[in-house]
């Protein structure tokens, strides 16, 4: 499609709005289908979107390239209202539908007491208000066609266009039709147009998917994102940017006047309020239509940014949307794009002159047409029809003016903000009608009068005279806003107070305080008219009155079922008619109809003439009416003769009618039926019953009359009998029933008589029949049990249902204890008549629960002996269990003495023989050893309870780099890449622990994490989870298939080892894990799949926000003497000699003087006088010696406070080591590796190398 012509556009437009007429006529057609279904909240919903017309469209672009981020302002106000303000929502709903109401014109006025002033300048302000708006889209429409056609510049296209030819006035005409046909079909105007909001729905989404199509091709074809969308326009150095623009004070104000635009606008009162009738609508919406606000400017800065990019001041930034495709050549863009913004004018279009159609109609045009002629004269409804179609077309035309003059001269999204000031004129009124009793049309009349006022001279004039702009100059607070806010302010301000004042100050009448609790309070409407009313008003005259404004079908339904009179009627009667021509013109109508006659010419002559008719024929109707009557009656003269009666007296006595005549005497009848003679000799009223061969029953009733003659009446009553006999027979089966059942049930009265007792009550308590004779519960049953039962029986009197369980003592039905029932008995008022009894026989449930209760005190016992056996076996095991673990601790510890000597003397031999294989190997195995008889001290101290977990925040930082540095040569000759991932969380934990932890997981993964045929890696690092941190190891070594990976944390189990290298692991590293773990109480996980890696780890809480990491408390190292040429003097104290003569050994093959002694004392007698630059001593020099604390305190006195000494032991008790550190002491742990004994050395050594 060529888009530089205007004829493929204008029959894209043309088919397009065909388009919409199917849908409306589909919908329409429909309606009873969809309208109740799911669909409809999702229509009402979508309906909603016709707030964004062609000003969002186009105008949003433009307004964001003029005043920046401020355009999302237009809709956070509905977004607002839409979710905070449903019960208002809700409330006006509900309002509306029961007051019957069309339009806010016609909301105003009926809540002003139907005050026709009010209405009336509702409807003019609307009208006002609303031409710029219709205006805007019609400019919006023929802009674009014009920048599809070619032309350039709004202003001069409208100039070189023919009035005729002009694209804007064809589409008002088209929607001029598709409003009368769709929105203007009938009478109704409070009805629903379903056809028509199914088309504007659709018209929503065409828009909203034109929109976000045109973005995604922006930012995603033309540019490479949003990223290069935003490098581009920043290198680009434009001097409009809308992303730079700060917020002012206006954006209150305009949050402000958005919101009360959504609610005031004629076109969404009539889509929310006058459309709505599904429940879900508006709790739909309330999810919908925020989304759909939200989607549909997504994009608006994006274009904005590009078509200030690619198109620059050349082009109006209201057509940014259309020329951008258009000048990309994406012809199908172009002409969706026109389409969506067509779908935005025409929605608006459509519903705003239907709204308006309405009210100028009915509260304008035809309460002046109605007061010039009879309420009833012609088809009135049709009359308000042509006027609302009449009024589509010129409001249409007037909007066309409009924008002839107002094109060129400003952008799209000012005019919309000029409609916008105009309603929010109704807020005050609105939402004060609905809150505030005290609100008078007073109030309201002076306030949009001020308000509107204000809104012409300093808002809608400007926009025809630019010169007008500062009519409201920027003076004091005004200097905050812009000038079309500030007429909004001091407008809506101004409004507000004169209505508040107004209301204060008027006097409420009866028709405004009934008015007002309608719409306050939801109380329905009392009529409070004139006191002239007519005494009666006929339903029928008001039919037919009704009948001329919405037809007579409708009018009969309306009326079908009223039994209404005087005032009620005529209220209902104007409340119906308000649905069709509006408040104001119903009042006018039903006043006129008061105040003319609404009764026809000749009534009163029918009623004479009924009258005279009626005396006429009394007899006749008097007969007829007898006739007609369900009872039989005869009457007859103090002689007995017969005077009246009736035909159905025939056929109730059963006398032929031809006896009944008139002067028969009673004595005559009383031969066909007897039961007459025996009436009539009674001198007070009296009943027979009579059976007719028919079967039928008939109660006969004689009442004597004030001359001396009687009237006889004949009742069928053969359904009361047949009751009675069916209530005796169902009486005479319950006590059949109640006998045989084993259930004891009585009936006792409020007077504590029985009424009613079954067979098994009787025989149980050996009443006989005499509990059934009406005797008192007190002189059947002995005073005891009379006694225990008395305070149940006045509970259940009380109205209190009572439960208890009582005994029989004595009877013949072998009962020992039963449950006793008491129902209160209640009649209609709620008053108590008696209770029920029953009693069932729980004998054999109690011997059942004492059988139970001494079988469970055998159970109990047997169990408690049994728990105790266990108990005994589990204690038993626990001691073998620390018995055992003591052992191995005790074993451990005396095999490190020798083995710590054999491997000084190891190290001694190594330093004369260091190429020597068998040393290595001997090295080796004492490693292998080492290894194992630590592991088996770490496990006894874990299983024994000696290691005690010391809680503090850590930082995970430090700890992880200290671990990773001391693995990262053990990692590169294993050729093993050994990575951190960084964090600076803090946990709470013990960071010895968790440190072993870590490093068995480092160290297993580099010794089993790899896989041949690819390059192994290790990656250690955090993550935050469910509130706590998770440390993970991650390998790609060969894995640990499923089956295996429980095992993994036993004794002694080794899955895999590496060969080739001789390292083998012990199986205990991960079973001292698994037990440091459930310590800390710090879940481990293990996950893993063969051939992919293994991932270990484990969780830890974090620590408080308001902790600090405490680094370990560790005392000042001694330093070390200053380098000399002597030999380090080092002084050994150990109990051991063989560990003595092996420190020699190996320190004298170091060079170093050594001096290898028992205690202090040796050591202070044999040094003369010199300071050794180290002391080595033991942590137990024997058992009736001082330990090494103590021999190290006695050495420093004697050799001076920062005496060099380290702490070489066997014993790795967690406090001992501590206060080792706490003195300042290295400590060595036995068996000493060589490397560590020799940088010890080393670092206190004169020389400084060895």
């Amino acid at each position: 499609m060529t888009m530089s012509h205007g004829t493929p556009i204008l029959g894209l437009s043309l088919a397009y709005l065909g388009l919409l007429f199917v849908i409306a006529h589909f919908g329409e057609r429909h309606a009873r289908s969809w309208a109740s279904s799911r669909l409809a909240p999702i229509v009402y919903a979508l309906s909603l979107a016709i707030y964004c017309t062609s000003w969002t469209f186009y105008g949003a672009v433009g307004r964001a390239v003029n005043n920046g981020l401020d355009f999302a302002l237009i809709y956070v106000g509905p977004a607002l209202v839409i979710l905070f303000a449903q019960p208002l929502m809700a409330k006006i709903v509900r309002v509306a539908k029961r007051q019957n109401v069309t339009s806010i014109a016609d909301f105003l006025g009926a809540r002003y007491g139907r005050s026709r002033a009010v209405s009336v300048m509702a409807t003019l302000i609307a009208v006002m208000g609303a031409m710029p708006y219709i205006a805007l889209q019609l400019q919006a429409v023929s802009f674009t066609f014009a920048a599809l056609s070619g032309e350039t510049g709004a202003a001069a296209a409208k100039a070189a266009t023919p009035l005729w030819q002009d694209t804007a006035l064809i589409v008002s005409l088209l929607m001029a039709a598709f409003t009368i046909l769709f929105g203007v079909r009938h009478v109704q105007a409070s009805e629903q147009h379903r056809g028509m909001m199914m088309a504007i729905a659709i018209e929503s989404l065409v828009k909203l998917c034109a929109l976000l199509a045109a973005g995604i091709f922006v930012v995603w074809r033309l540019y490479d994102g949003p990223g290069d969308l935003m490098a581009q326009f920043n290198a680009a150095s434009l001097p409009s940017n809308p992303t730079n623009l700060a917020p002012t004070a206006s954006w209150i104000a305009l949050t402000a006047l958005s919101a009360v635009a959504f609610l005031c606008l004629p076109r969404q009162f009539h889509v929310a309020v006058v459309e709505h009738h599904h429940p879900r609508s508006l709790p739909t919406a309330r999810i919908l239509f925020p989304l759909y606000l939200l989607l549909i400017n997504v994009f608006v800065i994006p274009i904005a940014l590009a078509g200030l990019h690619r198109l620059g001041a050349d082009v109006a930034p209201d057509l940014f949307v259309l020329m951008l495709p258009l000048q990309s050549g994406a012809d199908w863009l172009v002409a969706l794009v026109f389409i969506g913004g067509l779908s935005a004018a025409t929605s608006m279009v459509a519903i705003a002159c239907m709204a308006l159609s309405g009210m100028i109609g009915n509260e304008l045009v035809m309460p002046l047409l109605l007061r010039s002629r009879q309420p009833n004269e012609g088809n009135i409804g049709q009359l308000a029809l042509l006027v609302r179609r009449i009024a589509v077309v010129v409001i249409l035309l007037a909007a066309f003016a409009y924008y002839r003059i107002i094109t060129g001269i400003l952008p799209l999204a000012t005019i919309g903000m000029v409609s916008f000031c105009a309603v929010s004129n109704f807020a005050p009124g609105l939402i004060l009608g609905l809150y505030w009793r005290r609100t008078h049309r007073h109030g309201v009349i002076a306030g949009l009068a001020a308000g509107f006022a204000i809104w012409f001279w300093a808002v809608l004039w400007p926009t025809v005279d630019p010169a007008a702009a500062t009519a409201l100059p920027p003076v004091g607070p005004l200097a905050w806003f812009d000038p079309l806010t500030r007429g909004f302010v001091v407008g809506f301000l101004v409004n507000l107070g004169l209505t508040v004042v107004g209301s204060l100050l008027a006097k409420a009448s009866a028709r405004d305080l009934s008015q007002a609790d309608a719409f306050v309070s939801g109380a329905e409407v009392e009529h409070h008219g004139p006191a002239e009313e007519p005494a009666a008003t006929e339903l029928d005259q008001l039919r037919e009155l009704t009948a001329r404004f919405i037809g007579a079908e409708r009018a009969s339904q309306a009326f079908a079922g009223q039994n209404l009179s005087g005032a009620a009627a005529l209220e209902f009667t104007e409340r119906l008619l308000s649905g069709t021509i509006g408040s104001a013109s119903a009042r006018v109508v039903v006043t006129a109809a008061r105040r003319r006659g609404l009764w026809l010419p000749g009534t009163f002559r029918e009623m004479l003439d009924e009258a005279t008719a009626a005396i006429r024929y009394n007899a006749d109707l008097l007969r007829r009416t007898l006739d007609h009557m369900g009872l039989g009656i005869a009457v007859f003269d103090d002689g007995g003769r017969l005077e009246v009666w009736n035909e159905r007296f025939a056929s109730l006595t059963g006398l032929d009618p031809e006896q009944l005549r008139t002067g028969a005497t009673l004595f005559d009848l009383a031969h066909a039926v007897p039961a007459l003679g025996s009436l009539a000799l009674r001198t007070r009223a009296a009943f027979q019953e009579i059976r007719l061969a028919s079967g039928t029953v008939t109660e006969l009733r004689v009442d004597p009359l004030s001359d001396r003659g009687i009237v006889i009446t004949a009742n069928d009553v053969t359904d009361r009998v047949s009751a009675a006999e069916a209530l005796r027979d169902s009486e005479r089966r319950i006590r059949i029933i109640t006998d045989n059942v084993p259930v004891l049930i009585a009936y006792v009265d409020r007077e504590e008589r029985y009424r009613f007792a079954n067979r098994p009550y009787q025989a149980t308590l050996k009443l006989g029949s005499r509990a059934s004779e009406g005797h008192r519960v007190a002189e059947v049953l002995e005073p005891e049990r009379y006694a225990r039962l008395k305070p149940h029986i006045d509970a259940a009197l009380a109205g209190q249902p009572q439960s208890f369980e009582i005994d029989f003592p004595t009877n013949d039905a072998k009962i020992e204890v039963a449950r006793g029932t008491y129902i209160p008995h209640r009649d209609e008022r709620g008053e108590v008549l008696g209770f029920f009894l029953l009693y069932v026989d729980i004998s054999d449930r109690r011997r059942a629960e004492a059988a139970m209760r001494l079988a469970n005190e055998s159970l109990e016992r047997r169990v408690a002996e049994r728990t105790s056996e266990l108990e005994t076996a589990r204690m038993r095991a626990e001691e073998a269990n620390i018995d055992k673990t003591r052992f191995i601790a005790a074993a451990s510890h005396d095999l490190l003495q020798p083995l710590h000597a054999t491997r000084l003397f190891l190290a001694a031999l190594g330093e004369r023989h260091p190429d020597d294989e068998l040393v290595s190997k001997i090295e080796l195995g004492l490693s292998a050893v080492d290894d194992l008889l630590n592991a088996l001290l770490d496990i006894a101290k874990l299983d024994t309870g000696t290691v005690r977990p010391e809680r503090k925040p850590v930082p995970v930082g430090p700890l992880l780099q200290s671990l990773v540095e001391s693995f990262v040569l053990i990692a590169a000759q294993n050729q093993v890449e050994l990575r951190l991932v960084a964090s600076d969380a803090v946990v709470e934990t013990d960071p010895t622990l968790l440190r072993r932890v870590l490093q068995n997981f480092l160290s297993n993964a580099i010794r089993y994490g790899q896989a041949p045929g690819r390059s192994a890696r290790v990656v250690i690092g955090c993550r935050r989870h469910q509130g706590g941190l998770r440390i993970e190891v991650h390998d790609n070594g060969p894995g640990i298939p499923k089956a295996s990976q429980a095992e993994v944390f036993k004794e002694f189990v080794r899955l895999g080892r590496r060969e080739g290298k001789g390292e083998r692991g012990l199986g205990l590293g991960l079973a001292i894990v698994d037990r440091i773990a459930r310590m800390l109480g710090h879940p481990l996980r293990l996950a893993s799949e063969p051939g992919r890696g293994s991932t270990f780890s484990i969780e830890m809480p974090l620590a408080a926000a308001t902790s600090r990491a405490v680094p370990d408390r560790v005392a000042d190292r001694v330093v070390p003497p200053p380098a000399t040429s002597r030999a380090a003097m080092v002084v050994c104290i150990d109990d051991e000699a063989p560990v003595r003569e092996a420190m020699t050994v190996l320190l004298a093959s170091w060079g170093c003087e050594v001096m290898a002694v028992e205690d202090a004392d040796q050591a202070i007698a044999r040094v003369n006088g010199r300071v050794p630059d180290l002391v080595l001593i033991d942590l137990h020099l024997g058992d009736d010696r001082p330990d090494g604390f103590a021999e190290i305190g006695r050495l420093r006195t004697a050799w001076g406070p920062r005496l060099p000494a380290a702490l070489v032991t066997a014993d790795r008790d967690a406090a001992n080591l501590s206060r080792a550190r706490n003195l300042g002491l290295d400590v060595l742990l036995k068996p000493v590796k060589p490397a560590q004994l020799r940088a010890l050395v080393t670092r206190y050594s004169p020389t400084r190398t060895m």
